[in-house]
């Protein structure tokens, strides 16, 4: 501890030996507050940086009452702070789990290397993972699995067996080869099945990861195109919640979304990267539509994409991950998962000039007006 917080002083409150600093205290002896939202212990090997929470320093004198009186009413808003839970409106558990599981060998062996002692390793088991999470991660109260391309469904249908985890499936536009009837039966009879609350993610994909622009194919486009139309049919005629993927592709997907859909339909436009232009005609058009954001917003290099943050009104954002994808900082080049969506959380509560508190808030109340959840 140093500066205000450079107090070494113990003493005895509520029957136990603790540092007099408020960031010591309410975190030894309140009970009823949890750790600091704003303070992550790092999964797995992972480094992570704990922020003051800044509560000012205790006094190193006076007694248990006057301590209690003193800081009752500076402690109120730190237990609302840290009341907050959040829901990661998008991930890919399939990819996720094994994956980290890959990185935490990884970085075991590489520790052993340098001699270090290995950080926890992990099999690849949900259970593991989620029991793992610590400080303000362990706020994830529930996610929405994804299965968006053919051979992946089963998989990523088999977490619906866990508690918290819901589920969305459709076939995602890189992998519109895979629409034929079997896919559209399987997810039709898919739709049925209990914690299943969309259809998707689905819809067009025109980066050409050669040139760095968009695909110029036309059977291509062409294919996406249909797919996403049918898809989007089958989710309104189902009266399903629709999870929108798009990139590259900004005119065909307003035009077909407003072909499409119903202007109250509800829809989750997630991992949004588009511009501002394409993020407001889709706010003013689709009354019930969400933008969900990732880790992306924390980037140093995704200007734009903060300036839709910072224009999109805050009870139209949700929160997302898209693990096991762009890992926010400070874990960028890691393996995303959906303890992340503090994070994100945490940047976009910055970038609106409001609390961590109100962004946990008013998209935990989008997440359930849209997948009511």
């Amino acid at each position: 501890l140093s500066g205000p917080f450079a107090m070494t002083r113990m003493t005895r409150r509520f029957g136990l030996l603790v540092a007099v600093p408020l960031t010591a205290v309410h975190v030894n002896f309140l009970p009823t507050l949890r750790r600091s939202s704003s303070v992550a212990r790092p999964v797995f090997g992972r480094k992570a940086s704990a922020k003051s929470s800044g509560a000012p320093a205790a006094p190193t004198t006076g007694s248990r009452r006057s301590l209690s009186g003193r800081y009752k009413e500076k402690l109120k808003p730190l237990e609302k702070e840290t009341a907050g839970r959040f829901v990661d409106t998008h991930c890919h558990l399939d990819k996720v789990i094994p994956r980290l599981s890959r990185q935490s060998h990884e970085d075991a062996r590489r520790a052993k290397a340098k001699g270090l002692a290995p950080p926890r390793q992990m099999n690849a088991s949900y259970k593991e993972w989620r029991d793992s999470l610590e400080g303000s991660e362990n706020d994830l109260e529930a996610c929405v699995n994804i299965g968006c391309q053919k051979a992946d469904l089963e998989q990523a249908a088999s977490f619906l067996k866990y508690d918290g985890i819901y589920g969305a499936f459709g076939i995602h536009p890189l992998h519109a080869h895979d629409w034929d009837d079997e896919v559209e039966k399987k997810l039709l009879a898919m739709m049925t099945m209990q914690k299943v609350v969309a259809w998707g993610e689905c819809g067009l994909d025109y980066f050409d990861k050669k040139t760095r622009g968009q695909v110029k194919d036309p059977k291509l486009r062409g294919l996406q195109r249909k797919v996403f139309a049918k898809q989007m049919d089958l989710a309104v005629s189902l009266k399903k919640p629709l999870v929108v993927h798009t990139r590259f592709a900004e005119e065909d997907t307003l035009e077909l979304m407003e072909k499409h859909l119903p202007t109250e339909h509800p829809v989750h436009v997630h991992c949004f990267t588009s511009s501002n232009t394409l993020a407001q005609a889709l706010l003013e058009r689709f009354s019930s539509l969400r933008l969900g954001f990732t880790g992306v917003v924390t980037f140093k290099n995704a200007p734009e994409v903060q300036e839709v943050v910072r224009n999109t009104p805050l009870e139209r954002i949700l929160l997302e991950t898209d693990s096991p994808y762009m890992a926010p900082e400070p874990f960028r080049g890691r393996i995303a998962h959906p303890g992340h969506v503090s994070y994100v959380a945490d940047k976009i509560a910055s970038l609106k000039g409001v609390s961590r508190a109100e962004v946990l808030a008013t998209c935990r109340k989008s997440t359930r007006l849209i997948y009511g959840i």
